[in-house]
């Protein structure tokens, strides 16, 4: 697949298709952990998203995109968008995007910091400014960022371990995963336990692990 960015209102940007392939992930998987965290997104900034008659006239200046054939909507992601599902998706290509823009943050720190005289680097130093804020911007948003589906497999699977260590007859079962969904719901203030944070991941298992609650007699 063809990697060369697009540009839209001034922006570089990149489809879905080829944020996926360049992080090693499923189309699938992008688009739902962008829904599950869509209010920590903003249209304009960290993607555009192309409906009707303006998705039919960018369809038509990439007639040779087969990825974009049966698409009735189509989301264009900015840089800063692209950081921002690097970090969510956790694989190994996604990490390295994300570090990359850390690295490049941390480099510019060590120029400024050894430089004989700051006054001469002004561009270094916007640059640094720039960068300083956009890292700043994107761990706060990324605290909120929730469970993507690998690890929503992993807590059910402690749940699940859980329950049947606690259990002393298959029937105690059901009354068992109801009470620790609902102290996982509770400990966590979400609505379901895919809600939790990806930053209370491991507090969650150590909870799971821990829990001894609700155990039938």
């Amino acid at each position: 697949m063809n990697l060369e960015v697009i540009e839209r209102e001034g922006k570089r940007v990149l489809t879905t298709a080829q944020i996926a392939q360049a992080f090693d992930a499923d189309t699938k998987s992008v688009t739902r952990n962008f829904q599950r965290n869509i209010a920590h997104f903003e249209q304009g900034k960290h993607y555009f998203a192309l409906t009707g008659e303006t998705l039919k006239q960018f369809k038509g200046e990439r007639q040779n995109d087969a990825t974009l054939k049966f698409a009735s909507n189509l989301y264009l992601w900015t840089e800063e968008g692209a950081f921002m599902l690097a970090k969510s998706l956790n694989s190994k290509q996604a990490w390295q995007a994300y570090n990359l823009l850390v690295s490049q943050y941390y480099a510019i720190t060590r120029e400024l910091q050894t430089a004989p005289n700051q006054a001469a680097l002004p561009y270094d130093e916007k640059r640094f400014i720039a960068l300083e804020s956009r890292v700043q911007e994107i761990e706060q948003r990324l605290k909120d960022v929730t469970l993507h589906s690998g690890e929503q497999r992993r807590l059910q699977r402690a749940i699940g371990e859980r329950v049947y260590q606690l259990s002393k007859q298959s029937g105690d079962r059901p009354v068992l995963f109801r009470a620790l969904y609902t102290a996982i719901k509770e400990r966590y203030h979400v609505g379901s336990y895919r809600d939790v944070k990806q930053h209370e991941l491991q507090d969650a298992l150590k909870f799971v692990y821990a829990w001894e609650g609700g155990v039938p007699v």
